[in-house]
């Protein structure tokens, strides 16, 4: 196979739990007195940074941000306790175990708070076939107003001499499509996540996908 790397998002594309992020959201605006929204409407309103979700749902960015601790808070209290009941994406493990057993190095690039991120992982059983698992630090998160995946994922190339032309990415919004055509890997779109498909058409990923067993064959 020519592909060596293999880099996931995580929530939304393995980790089914779009549901779960509505949840946490309609926390959010119920705090500051906003209508809740439907599970159609996040995905079509959803985008990185957060700030620009909320943007479209009636909070303002001034206002998100002079609030945004609290906020938060809201937000990972409903989505922690929605999520649990989050299942892993049908394939997980059939994919996962194949990749591994052609030689792929398997990688997770997430905006999820790294201590979150791996409990959830290893709830799930499959935080062992990752090696290397990069998400936000918590006192580093900077989700709100930026994203980091970019460079995150430019130093593991870098410190581990991985050839993006021999990587792929793969997730359910904008933002894997636009790190991996920067660095020139091969990028997939997920239609199962917090993004409509309409939307990531749009975006020009190489290829898009209904389900994770469509991966094999566009891999080989």
């Amino acid at each position: 196979m020519k592909y060596k790397l293999a880099v996931f998002d995580w929530n939304g594309t393995l980790l089914d739990d779009a549901v779960a992020n509505v949840k946490g959201t309609n926390a959010t605006l119920k705090l500051l007195e906003r209508p809740p929204i439907t599970l159609e409407r996040y995905r079509e309103t959803m985008d990185f940074p957060v700030t620009h979700l909320y943007a479209r749902n009636g909070i303002d960015p001034d206002t998100y941000l002079a609030n945004s601790d609290r906020l938060a808070d809201a937000f990972y209290e409903a989505y922690g306790k929605a999520s649990e009941a989050s299942p892993l994406r049908t394939g997980t493990h059939e994919l996962l175990d194949w990749l591994l057993d052609n030689g792929v190095t398997t990688m997770i690039l997430s905006n999820y708070l790294q201590e979150e991120l791996e409990g959830q992982m290893a709830q799930r059983h499959v935080h062992h076939k990752f090696k290397h698992i990069c998400g936000n630090d918590r006192a580093l998160n900077k989700g709100i107003t930026r994203t980091t995946k970019l460079e995150r994922l430019k130093v593991y190339l870098d410190k581990f001499g991985y050839d993006p032309t021999e990587a792929f990415i793969i997730g359910d919004s904008f933002e894997e499509i636009e790190v991996g055509k920067h660095l020139g890997m091969l990028t997939v779109s997920v239609t199962w996540g917090c993004f409509s498909k309409e939307r990531l058409e749009k975006g020009g990923a190489h290829h898009m996908i209904d389900n994770l067993s469509a991966l094999n064959s566009i891999l080989q």
